[in-house]
């Protein structure tokens, strides 16, 4: 999508003749289209040169649906890139295990950004239900070195020594 006729714009005499509402519901889903056609997200001076929008207009709706969880943004060295909110990684993987009144789930999740693995702790509620009480995600990049310093850390929590072969 690089231009506004993919987008099927309306000109700016056209967009004059909605009422005040019409018109920031039609700037925003326009927005929100825009930003599920670009999967890598956007910055406003794209959204300006795709929609023909000002940059003021489309600066105040693009925090506007910032603000009520339709997109999310993020800062890339004096960039700011606008994304739509929805399902940011892509689980390829997981298992559950069982401790007592807890659970573990070991997931495999991936994303744009890598590879990566997210434990995450439950414990059983009044209710009997599992809730979230704790997580940790690991780059699976870095994840065997972070096994190593665990199982260090374990023996010598232990008073074990550990052998460095």
């Amino acid at each position: 999508m690089n231009s506004k006729d993919e987008l099927f714009v309306l000109d700016s005499e056209e967009i004059k003749f909605l009422s005040p509402y019409e018109r920031e519901e039609y700037i925003r889903n326009i927005l929100i289209e825009l930003l599920t056609a670009k999967n890598n997200g956007i910055t406003i001076p794209e959204a300006v040169e795709i929609t023909g929008f000002n940059r003021i207009t489309i600066a105040k709706h693009l925090e506007h649906l910032t603000s009520i969880r339709k997109a999310y943004k993020r800062k890339r060295g004096g960039s700011t890139i606008y994304f739509k909110n929805g399902r940011l990684v892509h689980p390829t993987g997981y298992k559950d295990v069982f401790f007592e009144d807890k659970k573990y789930t070991f997931l495999r999740l991936q994303n744009d950004e890598g590879e990566f693995f997210y434990i995450q702790e439950n414990k059983k509620d009044d209710y009997d239900m599992y809730k979230v009480t704790g997580g940790i995600i690991i780059s699976i990049e870095h994840f065997q070195e972070f096994l190593n310093g665990l199982i260090k850390f374990t023996m010598e929590s232990r008073g074990e020594k550990q052998n460095d072969d």
